[in-house]
């Protein structure tokens, strides 16, 4: 495939990811907190059978207590993607050295994290909080890092691979 068109390809990708989690960002907070407890719920009662036995009460109570940790998770790891998305994009691009490349990918998902953040804030029910945007790019920090180690260690295989032949 064509430079340009895996450009365009991974450019429309990150565009869908980023109205995904604007989506999300839309929910207000009793849609959100639904979409996030039934996920939590439908984990345990698939994995645990004790929960399934506990009181609906108890049941709630401990979907509850795991909520923040779930949505915390679910903020990382969309952002880990998108990370992981816009430094490949840039690295297909190629119009950045790559030291830039790094750093180019985290500002722009630092700054989408960013205005995703004061989206919420306009959501009833929601906030704009700084404890999530640093989520955010934490997340933006890791994905891209996953992206660069397992290109070199690719990257390693091939060149083993190719002086074996």
């Amino acid at each position: 495939m064509k430079k340009r068109a895996k450009m365009i390809i991974l450019t429309i990708i990150i565009i869908l990811w980023m109205a995904f989690i604007f989506s999300m960002s839309a929910k207000n907070s009793t849609q959100s907190a639904n979409i996030s407890g039934g996920f939590i719920y439908n984990i345990l009662n698939t994995f645990f059978a004790k929960f399934r036995g506990i009181d609906k009460t108890t049941q709630d109570s401990i979907v509850e207590g795991l909520q923040f940790i779930v949505r915390k998770g679910a903020h990382f790891s969309a952002y880990a993607i998108l990370g992981g998305l816009c430094f490949i994009d840039l690295t297909v691009l190629d119009k950045f050295k790559s030291k830039n490349n790094f750093i180019i990918a985290f500002i722009i998902v630092a700054l989408y994290a960013t205005s995703d953040e004061i989206h919420q804030y306009f959501v009833p029910g929601r906030s704009c909080e700084l404890r999530d945007v640093m989520i955010d790019s934490c997340g933006a920090l890791t994905g891209i890092i996953i992206v660069i180690v397992f290109s070199k260690l690719i990257k390693k295989l091939k060149q083993r691979h190719i002086s074996q032949k």
